[in-house]
This record gives structure tokens, C-alpha cells and sequence, in this order.
């Protein structure tokens, strides 16, 4: 049934003669009939905001609605069908399509399914700024290509053709391993997520020599979701210091690249909802963009009738939502009971207009009303759609998105033609390597056969050996009855590997993990074939971190090596084998810290203070981490000295005067292999006196990976700005305090670097300190 909707979707494309490069208008153009093309709003040659004012003139209070309000008629409210016009010429539109991981989509024929990379807690590990810029350039070239050809989400029934509004990227901070839609972030640290984003989002909306952009992306979930019990009736006390230093500066910094909007989330701060949350939507984040859109996510509007707002009915939930921010319902159709909330003194027609231009001024932008030749974006189609070159950037990321834990006894590289056991229930998995909100559809027959698995992937890369492949246990059931044969497989092997995890089973939307340890009985089984004394890498997959306590720490019985794959998806399985046999050498860091299995029951998941003890993420926890954040080896080694360039520097006796910063570092490969090394830059407060709001233990203020051949070296450079030594105080506001300042130069293991800043009184620095909002 599935294969054959999907053949169904190819003969659409065919009979539409867009796979042979035939023009034709994309999905839901519009001023393509006459009557449209005679319409001001299709003239253009009149200024942007005076075709927004012809559009709206030709609606009704009740058409204008319905353009910010989902038609079931159309289809899944959810996807968010809103209302075209036919008297003006007006086409529908459908908004949203997930972009996360890749564009949500049906395949269009065999080897023409939408790129799918590993999931964002990989992306986050490579620590590559021109890998993500280039992940948003395939997210936008295949969305225009999907909206040029006639490409839809993986439900035809519904009619649900991809539109250039794009929902994603997720940069919800990693707050809790606990947090089902873990798999989803790129990782805990505001920095680095926020760079993710503004690099993917440039890439989304890369723009043509006319201006136009490839998509219009929308951020997820803004702000602080990471819970999913109680989910849309939920509401956490966050401090001001909270918001600013953790929850918030992610979404600020990805601003700088001019995202649409964002969807806003489902919980409440401090009582108030995310998506009817004034100070949230429009003193924050429109003082980053004045006219940014804000979309609910599902039903966000209908859980207001319940806690913590407890809205009387339709229209003033409705109501809420729409003054206090929001400008598209979705999942819903409260808002159609607006033009009531109207009558009724809840809410003003000024505020429609408002929000209803919102929506289609990012339409104009992307040239939905403009002639598609216009825009160079008009050329994709379907060879665009999941290319050679699409093919090897999405494995390029997958290599740099594992990392390498643990390496005793030079136990990596594997030797080909040995005898390998593969064991594990993440041996043989496919689908279970995805993350959540992976795909719509990613292999052609519907099923998921081009998932590669770890086991082929290390059976094809063992040339000339053995390779035994049993699963031992399940992914989270009571039932032995693999076992036996898994541990003889294990002790008849020259080497063992053990793929463990969890998968969307375990942690998914709506579904938060109890427990971050190995589930069923993947810790006992783990524990008996260690106990055998082979030789055994663990492969880890998982989204949210887990507690492998228990396997660690067995003294000579410990894993040799251990690598985090986080969820390696299409082709992980494939890089995977490429790494541990040393065919590459391209490995990541975490962007997470890997708590010890006491932190679930030293934090409460619903505690949303970053500082409270025992702390969160490596900024404020005090315990001591499985691997803290940063950490990854290689199978080579490396060395690294830096410097400060004082030349530009104006510095007397050792005290900063506020120029920027220059410094360098070389570093060394010294071992045999080429290899990749990720220089990570941190700030920490030594000596700034009584403050009375929390400190970090460390900050990550800028990073940068480098590719070194064999007994090469490189050198990284950093300007460190005035920001970089600010910290956040109680109010919110960035400071820069005086006193002893530290720069910290890491490579995520081995000695650190370190260099004191003596930062005199803000009064005699040539700038005034820099608030939060520029």
C-alpha cells in the first residue's frame, strides 16, 4: 500500500513533465490567472507594503481570518491548510512542513527522497560552522525544488503540497537527558546552539541576486520546552537570569540571520503561556525583529481553555492568543471565533490586519506573487532533490557527528579479517537510528530497507574476516532468549561490538524517559559480555544522553573503546564502520554533558533552575560527569600551544584596555593518521568580587574544527570581543565586571590553556556595557 502511494506520487510528477525540467508555476503560486494579474497586489512594480494593503482590501474581517486559522476542509488541521480567495485569484497555502533533519516529504521516485541527516545532537557534535551553513543550503535548494516540481508531504490524501515555509531548526536547550525530544536539539549550550541555527537558517534563506529567498524559516519551540508530561498545561518558575543566560540567547543569536519567525511552544513561564506570553513574543522577540511571525504549534490555542489560563471558551482563548502575540493558529480553529472576540471588546481588527500582513509579507519576500522566473531559485527540480552532492555533505556530517569516548590499548582502529561479533539490538536496527521528527518518508518502497544497519555496515567494511550478527536482547523487554546465542558469538570472536541505545520506543514527542539507563536488559547483557574479557567497542545511539555507570566502571571488564552515535540515521551505519575501522578519522565532540545515573534522582526533571544543585549542563553542574561536555578523541593524537598577539593591544602592566582580543593557537598532529581537531574556546569569572547572581564554572565563548594531515599542523585564530567576558546578572542584562578574567583554550581532553584577563573598572573602558537586545 505504501509503495504504491508513492508510485502514485511518481506519476503525478511525470504527468506533470517536472521531472524533465518543464516550467511550470510551483505549488500554491500565485497571480498566475488574469484576474489576479489585474489586481494591484500583483503589480510589481508598486512598493511591498502597498500590494499588502490592495490583499487585504479585497477580504471580509471573515476572510482575513481565515487566512491566520486552519480549514479542515482542506485538510489536517495540523499541517495547517489556510484559505485561499478565488475571486482574486488567491491559491491556498499549506504551512507547515518539519525541517529539522530534512524536508518532510513523500519520495518522488527511487534514489529521489529528501536528503535525511543525522539528527541535530550529531549535527551539534561536529562543531562545524560550514557543515551547518551547508545543511540549511540543502534544506533550501530541495524545499524549492519540491515547491517548483510539485512535491508534497507523505499524505496525498490531504493534498498536502510543500509550500517554502519551513519549520525548523529545534534549539531548545538540552536541558534534562530525560526530555523525550531529545533527539531533536543540537545540544546544552546557548552558543553553540544559537550558532547552529543562525549558520542553518542563512543556508535556508540564502538569497538570489534579486533578493529573493530560498525559504522562510521558522525556530522551534520558543521558549524553554523540555518537558513533555502535562504538555500545553504545564507552567515552570524561570528567573530573569535563567531566561537570559540559558533559555533565551540561543534564539537572540540565530535572530541575527533574519529567520520568519518562530513556533512558539507549548508550556507557560512563570504562568504564562509561551504563545500568549506579551513580554515573550513582543517585547523580546520583536525587539530582535520587529515583524517576525509567530505560529502556535498544535493546539496550543485550545489547551488555554484548560490550566494555566483556564480560558471561560473559543473566543477568549482565541482572543489571548491573538493580543498577546501570536499571528497563525495551528492544529486548531479557535481563531475562527475571532471576529465574536471582536464583538465582544476581546480583540481588535487592527490586530488581524496586523497579523494577517504578517503571513504574507513573508509570501511577497519568498515571490509567491511575483513571476517565477524572477527568482534563479525557479531552476530546481527534481535531479535537485537528494543529489550526489546532497548525498556526500549529509555522510560528510555523519562522520563528524560521532564521537570517540574512549580509546584503551589503541583498541581503535579495527583490524580488517579478523573475527568480529556485532551484538546488540541497535545492531540490527534501521528505523531505530533515526530521531524524532526524522522524515515523512525516506526510502521509496515505503518501508525502511535503505536505512543501512550498523552490522552490514561493519560486515561489508571487514574484508576478509568473519562477521557474526545477533541481536541478544531487545531494545526494552524482559525476554533472554537471544542471549545464549549472542554470548557464543562473542566468545567464539577476536573482537566484539555492542550497539546499545534507545529509540523513538523509548523517548519521542509526547513520551519523556523515567530513567537514563540502558533499557530492558541491555545493561545485563552488556555486563555478560564483558565479563567474557574480549576485546569490545560499545557503540552508544541514542537522542538523549545515557548513564552507562554501570558498564564503565568494571575495572579490566570495561569496554576498550566506546563511541557516541547519537542517532546516525541513513547513512550512519556506513560512517560508523568508516571510523572505527579508520577508514576516517573525522571525529566529534559532545555537545552535552553525560550526567551519572544519581543526577535523575538528584534534579527534578520539572526543576527549571539552571544553578540549583547539583546544577545543569556543564556551565553549573558540580558533580562529576561520565564525559563532560567538549570531551572526544581521535585516532590520532595532537598537540597545541597558543598565543596572544599583544601587537594590536594597548594593555599597560597586564590590564586590559577593552580592544579586542587576538589570539592564536597552532596544533600539531603527531600522530600517523590524518585527522580532525576541534580548539574550543571558554571564559570564566575568576576574581570579579560579591555579585549577587550565579556565576558559570566555564562558558563557551567560540570554537573552530580544523582538518590536519599526518605530522601537519594548523593554525586557529580568535578575536575575542568584549561580550565574550560579559556575564548575565540578575536583571538580565550583560556585564562587564572588573576584576581577574580567564580565557581557556581546550581540545576536549588533555592539558588546557589558559590566559588572565585583569579587567579594570567599566569606567575607564571606552564603551558602556552592552545590554542583552542591540
Amino acid at each position: 500500500m505504501v509503495k504504491m502511494r508513492s508510485q502514485v506520487l511518481f506519476a503525478l510528477v511525470t504527468a506533470c513533465g517536472l521531472g524533465s525540467g518543464q516550467a511550470s508555476a510551483p505549488n500554491f503560486h500565485g497571480c498566475v490567472d488574469p484576474v489576479a494579474r489585474a489586481l494591484p497586489y500583483c503589480n510589481t512594480s508598486l512598493p511591498l507594503e502597498s500590494r499588502l494593503d490592495d490583499l487585504l482590501s479585497h477580504m471580509s474581517l471573515e476572510e482575513k481570518v481565515a487566512q491566520i486559522t486552519p480549514q479542515q476542509d482542506l485538510g489536517d488541521k495540523c499541517t495547517t491548510f489556510t484559505k485561499g480567495k478565488k475571486d482574486i485569484g488567491l491559491p491556498e497555502w499549506v504551512w507547515l512542513v518539519e525541517t529539522n533533519t530534512n524536508i518532510a516529504s513523500a519520495c518522488l521516485r527511487e534514489g529521489s527522497c529528501a536528503t535525511t541527516f543525522v539528527g541535530p545532537m550529531g549535527m551539534g557534535a561536529s562543531f562545524n560552522r560550514t557543515l551547518w551553513r551547508l545543511k540549511g543550503t540543502v534544506f533550501g535548494t530541495e524545499m524549492r525544488a519540491l515547491s517548483n516540481i510539485g512535491g508534497m508531504r507523505f499524505n496525498p490524501g490531504n493534498k498536502a503540497l510543500i509550500g517554502l515555509t519551513a519549520y525548523g531548526p529545534n534549539i531548545n536547550i538540552a536541558r534534562d537527558p530525560r526530555f523525550g525530544r531529545a533527539s531533536e536539539l543540537p545540544g546544552e549550550d546557548p552558543l553553540l546552539s544559537g550558532t547552529y541555527a543562525y549558520e542553518m537558517v542563512t543556508g535556508m534563506q540564502e538569497r538570489d541576486s534579486n533578493g529573493y529567498p530560498k525559504t522562510a524559516a521558522f525556530l522551534k519551540h520558543y521558549t524553554a520546552y523540555s518537558t513533555e508530561a502535562n504538555r500545553g498545561h504545564d507552567s515552570y518558575n524561570i528567573s530573569t537570569f535563567d531566561f537570559f543566560d540559558t533559555y533565551l540567547p540561543q534564539y537572540e543569536r540565530a535572530f541575527r540571520a533574519q529567520p520568519a519567525g518562530v513556533m512558539c511552544s507549548y508550556n507557560a513561564e512563570n504562568g504564562h503561556p509561551s504563545c500568549a506570553n506579551d513580554w515573550l513574543l513582543n517585547k523580546v522577540l520583536r525587539s530582535w525583529k520587529p515583524d517576525a511571525m509567530v505560529s502556535t504549534d498544535c493546539g496550543a490555542v485550545n489547551n488555554l481553555k484548560g490550566a494555566p489560563v483556564n480560558a471561560p471558551d473559543d473566543a477568549h482563548a482565541a482572543a489571548f492568543t491573538l493580543m498577546n502575540g501570536t499571528d497563525l493558529e495551528m492544529g486548531d480553529d479557535l481563531f475562527k471565533s475571532l471576529p465574536a472576540a471582536i464583538t465582544m471588546g476581546l480583540a481588535t481588527e487592527e490586530r488581524v490586519d496586523e497579523a494577517v500582513r504578517r503571513t504574507f509579507r513573508i509570501h511577497f519576500q519568498l515571490g509567491r506573487f511575483d513571476d517565477p522566473a524572477a527568482t534563479a531559485w525557479e531552476r530546481f527540480r527534481l535531479e535537485d532533490v537528494n543529489s550526489t552532492h546532497h548525498q556526500q555533505i549529509a555522510y560528510e556530517a555523519a562522520l563528524q557527528s560521532l564521537v570517540l569516548l574512549k580509546n584503551e590499548n589503541d583498541a581503535l582502529p579495527l583490524a580488517k579479517g579478523k573475527r568480529i561479533a556485532v551484538l546488540g539490538p541497535q545492531a540490527i536496527a534501521r528505523q531505530g537510528l533515526l530521531s524524532d521528527y526524522a522524515a515523512d518518508q525516506i526510502c521509496f518502497s515505503g518501508d525502511d530497507h535503505c536505512i543501512g544497519t550498523i552490522a552490514e555496515a561493519i560486515t561489508a567494511a571487514n574484508i576478509g574476516g568473519t562477521t557474526l550478527v545477533e541481536q541478544g536482547v531487545d531494545m526494552n523487554s524482559n525476554r533472554t532468549g537471544g542471549m545464549q546465542q549472542a554470548l557464543a558469538a562473542a566468545g567464539s570472536a577476536d573482537v566484539v561490538v555492542m550497539a546499545l541505545g534507545n529509540d523513538k520506543s523509548i523517548e519521542h514527542e509526547g513520551l519523556d524517559r523515567a530513567d537514563t539507563a540502558l533499557p530492558g536488559l541491555q545493561e545485563l547483557f552488556a555486563e555478560k559480555v564483558l565479563a567474557l574479557g574480549k576485546p569490545t567497542v560499545l557503540v552508544l545511539t541514542n537522542g538523549g544522553a545515557l548513564a552507562i555507570d554501570g558498564i564503565m566502571h568494571r575495572g579490566s571488564k570495561a569496554p576498550y573503546a566506546i563511541v557516541e552515535a547519537f542517532n546516525p540515521a541513513v547513512v550512519g551505519g556506513r560512517a560508523i564502520a568508516a571510523s572505527i575501522f579508520g577508514f576516517e578519522n573525522r571525529w566529534g565532540k559532545l555537545p552535552v554533558t553525560m550526567y551519572p545515573h544519581s543526577f535523575i534522582h538528584e534534579k527534578s526533571m520539572i526543576d527549571y533552575d539552571m544553578t540549583s544543585s547539583p546544577g545543569r549542563t556543564y556551565r553549573y553542574y558540580t558533580g562529576q560527569p561520565l564525559f563532560p561536555f567538549g570531551h572526544g578523541l581521535s585516532l590520532t593524537t595532537f598537540s597545541m600551544s597558543c598565543q596572544r598577539d599583544m601587537s594590536k593591544s594597548t594593555s599597560v602592566a597586564g590590564v586590559w584596555d577593552g580592544s579586542s582580543l587576538d589570539l592564536s593557537c597552532s596544533v600539531a598532529n603527531t600522530g600517523s593518521r590524518a585527522g580532525d581537531e576541534v580548539v574550543q574556546v571558554y571564559h570564566r569569572a575568576v576574581d570579579i568580587g560579591s555579585v549577587s547572581h550565579p556565576l558559570p564554572r566555564r562558558a563557551l565563548i567560540d570554537f573552530a574544527r580544523i582538518s590536519i594531515q599526518a605530522a601537519g599542523s594548523a593554525e586557529v585564530k580568535f578575536r575575542i570581543e568584549r561580550a565574550g567576558l560579559e556575564l548575565v546578572n540578575e536583571h538580565g542584562v550583560r556585564k562587564l565586571y572588573p576584576g581577574m578574567h580567564q580565557l581557556i583554550f581546550s581540545r576536549g581532553h588533555g592539558e588546557e590553556i589558559t590566559f588572565d584577563i585583569q579587567v579594570p573598572s567599566t569606567e575607564s573602558l571606552s564603551q558602556d556595557p552592552v545590554q542583552v537586545y542591540v
